[in-house]
This record gives C-alpha cells, sequence and structure tokens, in this order.
C-alpha cells in the first residue's frame, strides 16, 4: 500500500505543478506569445509529443516543470521560429505581468476550488467543544476491566461534571481541565464517583466505585482523556464563503510563521523541502480523501505564495522587474537582472539542499510520524 500512496503523492504534486504552469501557458497563448515547450518535471523525457510548433513533455523527476518562451532567455534568441514572433522580453511589461501572474494566480484557483469541494464532499473538521467555546475533554479510551467500563462510559462521551463540579461552563484550558478531573478521581475514597457525560446529545449519569488500585496505589478510573474531532459538511453556498476564508487564515498562518522563524529561528520540521512534502503528503493519503485534499489546497497555497517571493529567479522577482519597467518605462539592465537571478539561484539551491537535509534529519527523528 505504500507504493500506492506514494504515486498519490507524486500525482500530487505533479497536478500542482502542473496547473502553475497551465497558467503562464494559457495566458502566454492569450496574449500572443510564442511558446517553445509545456514540460512537468525535469530530466529526461518519459513522454513527449509536438503540436503545433510547441513540443509537451512528462519527464523522469516530478520536482517542477516549465513553460518555456521564445526569447525568455539569452539562449532561447537563435531558435528557429516563423517570422514576425516577439520574444518574451521585448514584449509589453504588462502582457509579461500578466503571464508571470497566471503560474501562482492558478495556484491560488485551484486551492479554492479544491477547499470548496473538501467542504462539500468531505465537510470541514472542528473540535467538540462545551458551550462557552472551550475544548471539550472527551474519553479517547477505556481500559478493560476498569472502573470506568464497569460504570459504563463509553469512547467519545464528552465530560460534562466530576461529583456536581460543572466542567463545562467554567473557563479552563485544556489542560487545566484534564488536571481538575484526575484531581476529583484521586481525591475519591468511598462511595460512587458521579460522571455525568454527554452522549448523542443527551447528558447521562454514570456511577463508578471501587477504583483504588492496590498496585498502583491510587485511584485509577481506567479512561484515557483527549479532545475530539467531527467533520461538518457544508451546503455549496456557505462553502463558497468558507472556502475563501479558509484560504485566508492559511496566506496569515503562512506569514506569521515565517516572520516567527525569522525572529526566533526555525524548529525541526517547521521548513520542509521536497523529501518532507512527499513524506507528509504519503501520510495524508493513508488518512483518506479528506487528507488528501486538505494536503492539496495547503499545498497549493504555498506554491503560490513563495513563488511571489521577489526574488529571482522566482515569479515575484520577474514580477518586481517588470513593474519597475512599467511604472518607469525601462527595463532594468538586462546584466543586473541576470546577476540577480544568478545569486537568488545560488541561495536556493543553498536553501533546498538545507531543508533536505532538514527533512533527513526529520524522518530519522520521527518529525513526520503523525
Amino acid at each position: 500500500m505504500s507504493l500506492l500512496y506514494f504515486l498519490i503523492a507524486v500525482l500530487v504534486i505533479a497536478v500542482l505543478i502542473a496547473i502553475h504552469e497551465l497558467g503562464h501557458f494559457t495566458a502566454g497563448r492569450l496574449l500572443g506569445f510564442k511558446i517553445l515547450d509545456y514540460s512537468i518535471g525535469f530530466g529526461p523525457a518519459i513522454f513527449k509529443f509536438k503540436k503545433k510548433d510547441i513540443t509537451y513533455a512528462l519527464r523522469a523527476i516530478p520536482l517542477g516543470g516549465s513553460c518555456r518562451f521564445y526569447g525568455e532567455t539569452e539562449q532561447d534568441e537563435g531558435e528557429t521560429v516563423e517570422p514576425g514572433a516577439i520574444p518574451f522580453n521585448e514584449q509589453k511589461p504588462w502582457k509579461r505581468l500578466i503571464v508571470i501572474f497566471a503560474g501562482p494566480f492558478m495556484n491560488f484557483l485551484l486551492a479554492y476550488v479544491l477547499a470548496v469541494l473538501m467542504l462539500v464532499c468531505c465537510g470541514e473538521q472542528r473540535t467538540r467543544d462545551y458551550s462557552n467555546g472551550d475544548l471539550a475533554v472527551a474519553v479517547i479510551e477505556v481500559s478493560e476491566g476498569s472502573a470506568a467500563e464497569r460504570a459504563g462510559v463509553q469512547p467519545g462521551d464528552i465530560i460534562m461534571s466530576v461529583n456536581g463540579k460543572d466542567l463545562s461552563n467554567v473557563q479552563l484550558t485544556f489542560e487545566e481541565r484534564t488536571n481538575k478531573i484526575s484531581k476529583e478521581i484521586q481525591d475519591y475514597k468511598e462511595g460512587d464517583l458521579i460522571l455525568t457525560v454527554e452522549r448523542d446529545g443527551a447528558l447521562i449519569d454514570l456511577a463508578a466505585n471501587g477504583l483504588y488500585n492496590e498496585k498502583e496505589g491510587k485511584n485509577l478510573l481506567g479512561i484515557s482523556m483527549g479532545y475530539m474531532t467531527r467533520f461538518e459538511r457544508l451546503h455549496f453556498f456557505p462553502a463558497l464563503k468558507r472556502g475563501a476564508s479558509f484560504l485566508v487564515d492559511i496566506v496569515k498562518t503562512t506569514f506569521e510563521a515565517l516572520a516567527n522563524g525569522f525572529r526566533k529561528g526555525f524548529n525541526e520540521g517547521e521548513l520542509t523541502g521536497i523529501v518532507g512534502t512527499f513524506v507528509i503528503t504519503m501520510k495524508m493519503a493513508e488518512r483518506g480523501l479528506y487528507y488528501v485534499l486538505l494536503i492539496a489546497v495547503l499545498l497549493s497555497m504555498s506554491l503560490g505564495i513563495m513563488n511571489l517571493l521577489p526574488i529571482l529567479p522566482l515569479d515575484g522577482g520577474h514580477l518586481l522587474f517588470d513593474f519597475i519597467e512599467l511604472v518607469f518605462r525601462k527595463p532594468v539592465p538586462r546584466k543586473i537582472q541576470n546577476a540577480l537571478s544568478a545569486v537568488g539561484f545560488i541561495l536556493l539551491i543553498g536553501l533546498m539542499i538545507y531543508v533536505t537535509i532538514g527533512d533527513i534529519r526529520g524522518i530519522a527523528h520521527g518529525i513526520f510520524d503523525f
């Protein structure tokens, strides 16, 4: 089955890359740019064909892709094309801005479509909460032969009160609330320990006794506590609205995490490269459709955001220089752009090596085990 999950991970990442490059491709075709080739992946071609002077290729290494325009780089200038074709760098700045931005835009659009699909088909994962909005304490597991099992406690029960002491309407953190429950269990002396739980929307009083465990020398109820989640499916129009706010939340979280990381340093597992991305996507695929769609949304948004960073050779760097040309009606000298592109490329390669080493260490330390 691990091969299946690996193939799903490859497919997810390949689709995100293909959509990104399709944005450049579609905008270029609509604006009359000469396209030389459209490729998914790097390295030797597994499959390729040519149609209307455009080479389409699927390559061996699914770590990127390209939509190459005539005249985009100096090496392209000598390629044979039909007379009258305008090189990419000689196209009007506003046209280049649209073509370059179309790649990240398609990733944002794909993320939105997938988010809506996820909300409609699978629902939104939400935690069980008390009426005051605090995270509810749920019974996750009941030990066999324990006082809890004899009392009729079941996994999924939400603990509302212990011995009449209400837990649902007091402002406590999740940890404080579980500590309070544990203290009530340890303070138990004799008689019945009354647990009030919510089960299927109804409140049920359960009486537990005989909690003292001589071997352990303390009271044991025989439950493990945690929080529970549930899926709530949305209708189409509410999903359209929630899908948009869901993406806004991702953007906020991404920039907050980046700002935090640059200010305090990144912890192990907080920055992931392609290896970590593959591992996480495989883990998500094991858990079902919701998680596949969720990781696809997150990765598509990340791909769009990262590509907009104002660093050459990323899309954001090209957008910055094309915008400067549009405003000042004069391009930044090609030598400066090439030099900055070379520096940016070296920095990106260095970052890729750094995060890949981090990914490998993370796998060894079990960071991606969830």
